[in-house]
């Protein structure tokens, strides 16, 4: 098993779905944790999970589209630890509905949360990534929607996610120079809390069928792509974008429509 023995892990979105189920192998693996959450109650019941199973974790409650909030995630691992190997930011926002329909305010509290997010936290946790003794890890939480197919009603989410994987390409090549490795996991469409808000398992199961794996993916599933980013195996890495789907984007690019009408 891949060991983070002595590691510090940011991961942003803590709270539940595949943030949790990310913090929660960091934290099985022997990283100490520091779970990033807008609410409270979730981001506890991820550290409370991890402390029983005999790990190490810390909460610190903030919103993404908050600039001070974000200093505040990366200050607490260095206020905990005194440092920070790796980062996984997994926290998101989403604006359902037509562009021509869509509320000015929720796209740009979208625009906050997916893009200016991603400048703070490279800005904040670049000094502390730097000074890693194995080479810091950025890893970037995108979606297969990102350049790959076409969602109804999340033109601006998918958006977001491709200017999300066209940053890190470029920050790879900024970052380099400071032993810092920037890396993208697109997943796909994932049985998290947030999708069962949308969708009933046969809603989903039925968008699945046309996939090559006929099945929504498992939060663990995203979790085993970011640990082998992080790991050793992955050290000649950097600027690559990781698609976990399930092959979804080879579907018949009718087949969701058709689903959902």
């Amino acid at each position: 098993m891949t060991r983070f023995d002595n590691k510090v892990v940011l991961i942003t979105g803590g709270g539940r779905g595949m943030g949790r189920a990310i913090a929660k192998r960091f934290a099985g693996a022997g990283g100490r944790v520091v779970v990033s959450a807008r609410t409270a109650s979730r981001g506890q019941e991820t550290v409370d999970e991890i402390c029983a199973a005999g790990g190490e974790a810390v909460l610190v409650v903030g919103d993404i589209s908050d600039r001070q909030a974000v200093k505040s995630m990366v200050g607490a691992a260095a206020h905990h630890y005194g440092q920070l190997d790796i980062v996984v930011h997994c926290a998101a926002d989403n604006a359902h509905g037509r562009v021509t329909d869509m509320d000015e305010d929720a796209f740009d509290t979208l625009i906050r949360s997916n893009v200016h997010s991603l400048f703070w936290l490279a800005r904040d946790a670049h000094a502390l990534l730097s000074k890693a003794p194995d080479l810091g890890r950025l890893i970037l939480i995108s979606s297969g929607s990102a350049n790959r197919n076409y969602i109804p009603g999340l033109i601006p989410y998918m958006a977001t996610k491709a200017y999300m994987n066209a940053f890190a390409r470029g920050l790879a090549m900024e970052m380099g120079r400071d032993r810092i490795l920037v890396n993208v996991i697109e997943p796909g469409m994932v049985a998290s809390d947030r999708m069962r808000e949308h969708l009933n398992e046969d809603m989903a199961m039925k968008i699945a069928a046309p996939f090559p794996v006929p099945r929504p993916g498992q939060p663990d599933e995203i979790a085993d792509a970011v640990i082998f980013m992080a790991s050793a195996q992955a050290k000649y890495i950097t600027g690559a974008s990781l698609l976990v789907d399930g092959g979804a984007s080879m579907a018949p690019l009718g087949s969701l429509e058709q689903v959902l009408s």
